[in-house]
């Protein structure tokens, strides 16, 4: 049973690793579509509310970077206490399990709020996508680039890249608890062998 244990150990340090780097990977991306489009309509139209969206959404966007790297910085804390090869938990390895985990539950919940909040204001009538495509189409005539879009693939892949994180926490939780089943296990065998 301990060699199951051990290699799903190993695999959920790993995970929380790659999870958080997938945070940080779709904070480069969040703005990649918008970003064009927004500053293209912009330029066209002057109102106070396209500025603070688009402050908004660039503010959300450099803390979620910071945000990602520590994430990745604190998943690294399993590999400092060697989480993912340990038979027997330390008090250092049940603080690192805990810390990802609270630091993944933290930062998935700040960042859907963000997330959905960002969308609903996207979809509210700041943006006349109508006016964003003419002046995309127009440039596209002129030999430029065609920035349009009315994608939401940036706001709706947030669920699976945050449920992946939310998962690998979980899922490290479950591994604590596991092990230290195991452990009593062992010691009560250890225990009854003494003992007989």
């Amino acid at each position: 049973m301990y060699k199951k244990q051990m290699a799903l150990q190993r695999v959920l340090c790993i995970l929380m690793v790659a999870a958080s780097a997938l945070v940080f990977i779709y904070a480069l991306g969040y703005m990649t579509d918008a970003y064009d489009m927004i500053y293209a309509l912009r330029e066209k139209d002057k109102t106070p509310e396209i500025y603070q969206f688009l402050a908004g959404m660039d503010q959300f966007d450099s803390t979620l970077v910071y945000a990602g790297i520590g994430m990745i910085l604190v998943s690294l804390t399993l590999f400092l206490t060697n989480t993912h090869i340990r038979r027997k938990y330390y008090i250092g390895n049940y603080i690192a399990t805990a810390l990802n985990a609270g630091a993944a539950a933290v930062l998935s919940v700040w960042a859907h709020g963000q997330v959905s909040n960002l969308k609903s204001q996207y979809f509210s009538g700041i943006i006349d996508f109508e006016v964003v495509k003419n002046w995309a189409d127009r440039s596209a005539r002129n030999g430029g680039i065609s920035v349009y879009t009315d994608s939401t693939f940036w706001f709706d892949v947030h669920y699976f890249v945050f449920g992946l994180l939310l998962l690998a926490a979980v899922l490290l939780i479950l591994n604590a608890i596991w092990k230290i089943t195991l452990m009593r296990r062992e010691q009560e065998v250890l225990r009854k062998a003494v003992s007989a």
